[in-house]
């Protein structure tokens, strides 16, 4: 409902995004995602399950020099047409309404040097009414997002995601099966006495053995401020 509609700014680059809170808002996981995986000079990067896209604008203000960003659910994307225009990012830009199952119809293989995407972390349980799609596989799995990645980038390009750490070793039996070599790993705490509670990989296609697992990410102090670490993504 257009009540529901409204317009904030993604962390770090102040970009204007428009928003619906009866389908599913960005939070923290793409703020961290969006800063996380490398990106090469003029990359052309492709973003899996786009919804409003803030994960595809942190992408392209860090340096992407075009981004296409899909996503079956043509109220998130008709939002995310709308943040391009008020940003003035048509030219940086190609939204796609469509499902990643069927990537090889919008995309050419191995033409993207990025992908990214911050699948549904359930596959089961009971699934809430607002942002079905966006939390559980409703329309596509976990597998389906590492196939359609494998399939867009290039060799030696990159894929990066977001997960559960109750995925992690359906994620990492999921690189190997597509070729996608673990090369980058971060563990994300709530707090720095607490487990975490999310991580970040990324992958190379056709990449060497060899993975670096860089220090954990804390989000929380004490007193419920956040980190310095977190903090430098907000500024």
């Amino acid at each position: 409902m257009e009540d529901k509609v409204r317009c904030d700014y993604v962390p770090g680059c102040q970009y204007k995004i428009w928003q619906d809170g009866g389908q599913f808002c960005f939070t923290t996981d793409a703020v961290f995602l969006g800063n996380f995986p490398h990106i090469v000079n003029k990359a052309k990067a492709l973003e899996l399950g786009c919804g409003t896209g803030a994960i595809s604008m942190l992408v392209e203000h860090r340096g992407a020099s075009h981004v296409t960003a899909i996503d079956c659910n043509p109220a998130v994307t008709s939002l995310l047409r709308r943040s391009v225009e008020d940003n003035n990012l048509q030219d940086k830009f190609s939204v796609v309404d469509g499902d990643i199952c069927n990537i090889k119809d919008y995309v050419k293989p191995e033409c993207m040097d990025l992908v990214v995407a911050n699948p549904p972390y359930r596959n089961t349980g009971n699934q809430r009414q607002i942002g079905t799609i966006a939390c559980h596989e409703v329309t596509a799995t976990l597998e389906d997002f590492f196939k359609a990645a494998a399939y867009a980038v290039r060799y030696r390009g990159r894929f990066a995601l977001v997960q559960l750490p109750e995925r992690f070793a359906e994620s990492m039996q999921l690189a190997f099966k597509y070729g996608l070599q673990p090369k980058k790993l971060q563990w994300v705490h709530s707090a720095i006495d607490k487990p975490a509670w999310i991580f970040l990989m990324e992958m190379v296609k056709g990449g060497s053995y060899g993975m670096d697992v860089l220090p954990p990410l804390i989000m929380y102090e004490k007193d419920g401020s956040y980190t310095p670490q977190v903090q430098k993504f907000y500024e």
